[in-house]
């Protein structure tokens, strides 16, 4: 049995009170680890034989009060079997992460107890009594240190053999009296137990090595499971890093696709496939708040290739090797996205002349002077109408008169710039936006429109040459920002131009509005609308309407 009568002197007393106070706080500090359960059974065990110590210090003073020997004995005898009951218990716990079987408990107790009422009220031999007092703790304390020393690689594990050590000290002490009755110093085993609670700590730091390395096994298993399905997926998929968009992997689909080089992926950024800087800023911003984003278009290109392509992207921000990455997975849409083209412009033009027609351009039109005016930029609209179209169909047939309306539709697109707006309007009228002109400009342009196409011809089956002139109306920004009143004000310039011999041009004024009505007051208010108003469902009936431009082929 440990003595433990230092406890009445001075410093020897705070030094062991604070080394037990210390293992007390280092044990409730590791209780929530795996080993915490036996280590809170092995302190209550200590415990229980620092208390028993401090009764037999103190057996004089139950004396005093008339509490008999045996009595005292029997209490002392009970806190050793509890002491030693609370070794094994804690054993149990730390070699196996269980409790006593409860039969088992029962059967030390009851063996413990029978030993102990043997040796105090039947023999009633002291010497009997003072070895079963040192040898129940011994016998717990042995099942301690065995769980400790028992775990496989313990040379590996620091944390069980400093305890191991702490308790294999404690118990030689306890053996001490008993096989060669020399004392110790009172320092002795408050050494051991301070050693007792630092292990706790290597257990602690143990404990969260085992963690990190779970967790790291558990990443390595993540990874390889991302990467067979990277590997197996039928879809292009790409991991790149979040912080420099370097791509890290990319399964042979997507090298593939995106002509890379398997071998050396780190040269490449997933930045450098977007076509469209801003594409990427909403994919980007996208994935800041919802940190995944599917079905997103991107127009991309190839490291090598001039041709961009659509592709359907899915994109998550994941983690991968310990890295945030993102994961995205794609499809090639680029045959949807043609076909949404054609369709679109199938919506939007003429299918006789390509050009667009009048629904598209109304539309367009008032975005386009909705935008103009923010800006305070001048414009303006043009109207054209082919001079006796009507005598061309009669003369040379309504093939001929297709051939007509696509070269005056060929030669304003040629004519014009890029943001100019060209539209077929109705039968053998055509419409068009200038952006950013003076009237004079207008006008300088809407002449040399006249100019070109008086110059044009076309041939008939026959091979005769036809040719053909335009009367243009010219409606500049100013006098009115309606859509409809400026394509009515340049139909009226238009109509001025044809009553004016044709082949010119006219810019519409504020005094052609009274001129007009003048001209036109014997006619109703339905006759004076252009037709491309009063009838909106009429439609110029050709052989050709249907027949892409390309399809038709002149003699």
């Amino acid at each position: 049995m440990l003595s433990f009568e230092i406890f009445g002197y001075g410093t020897r007393w705070l030094l062991s009170g604070l080394a037990f106070v210390f293992l007390v706080f280092s044990t409730f500090y590791v209780r929530k680890l795996k080993v915490g359960r036996g280590l809170l059974f092995l302190l209550a065990g200590l415990a229980i034989v620092f208390v028993t110590s401090l009764v037999q210090s103190y057996a004089g003073f139950f004396y005093s009060h008339a509490v008999s020997a045996k009595i005292l004995t029997l209490a002392e005898m009970l806190l050793v079997l509890t002491s030693a009951v609370l070794f094994i218990m804690a054993s149990s716990w730390l070699l196996m992460n269980a409790a006593l079987n409860v039969n088992v408990l029962f059967a030390l107790v009851s063996v413990g107890l029978a030993l102990i009422l043997y040796a105090i009220f039947v023999a009633d031999n002291a010497d009997l009594v003072a070895n079963i007092r040192q040898i129940l703790p011994i016998i717990g304390m042995t099942y301690v240190f065995l769980s400790f020393v028992s775990r496989s690689h313990i040379w590996k594990r620091p944390a069980e053999l400093v305890a191991s050590t702490a308790v294999g000290g404690l118990i030689v002490l306890m053996t001490m009296p008993i096989l060669c009755k020399c004392a110790y110093p009172w320092y002795v085993p408050v050494d051991l137990i301070v050693l007792l609670g630092f292990s706790y700590y290597l257990f602690y730091l143990q404990d969260l090595q085992h963690i990190i390395a779970v967790q790291k096994e558990a990443q390595r298993r993540t990874n390889r499971n991302i990467e067979n399905i990277i590997k197996s997926s039928p879809f292009p998929i790409i991991i790149s890093r979040l912080s420099d968009d370097t791509l890290l992997m990319a399964n042979n689909n997507a090298v593939k696709l995106f002509g890379l080089a398997a071998e050396q992926l780190f040269r490449y950024h997933f930045r450098d496939f977007f076509v469209d800087a801003d594409n990427r800023k909403i994919l980007t911003e996208r994935l800041e708040k919802n940190k995944e984003v599917h079905d997103f278009e991107i127009l991309v290109k190839t490291p090598v290739g001039n041709t961009p392509f659509w592709l359907l992207a899915s994109v998550n921000v994941v983690d991968y090797n310990n890295d945030v990455v993102l994961y995205s997975a794609f499809q090639d849409i680029t045959f949807r996205k043609q076909r949404e083209s054609l369709l679109q412009s199938q919506a939007d033009r003429d299918p006789l002349t390509a050009v667009y027609n009048r629904r598209y351009f109304e539309t367009k039109i008032a975005e386009k002077i909705n935008k103009a005016h923010q800006q305070k930029e001048p414009f303006a609209i043009l109207m054209l109408d082919a001079d006796h179209f009507k005598n061309v169909n009669d003369t040379y047939g309504h093939k001929v008169g297709d051939k007509v309306l696509m070269e005056l539709a060929a030669i304003c697109e040629r004519s014009l710039r890029p943001e100019d707006i060209v539209a077929r309007y109705g039968g053998e009228e055509f419409v068009v936006f200038l952006n950013k002109v003076t009237p004079d400009i207008a006008y300088m342009v809407a002449n040399r429109l006249r100019e070109s196409v008086a110059s044009a011809v076309v041939y008939s089956d026959d091979g005769q040459p036809v040719r053909f002139t335009v009367s243009v109306g010219v409606a500049p920004s100013g006098i009115a920002d309606d859509v409809g009143l400026m394509i009515k004000m340049a139909d009226d310039a238009m109509y001025q131009a044809k009553e004016s011999g044709r082949n010119c041009v006219v810019v519409y004024d504020e005094q052609m509005t009274v001129a007009m009505e003048t001209s036109h007051q014997h006619h109703d208010k339905e006759k004076m609308m252009h037709p491309a108003f009063a009838q909106e469902d009429n439609k110029e009936i050709s052989l050709l309407d249907g027949v892409e431009t390309n399809h038709i082929v002149e003699d």
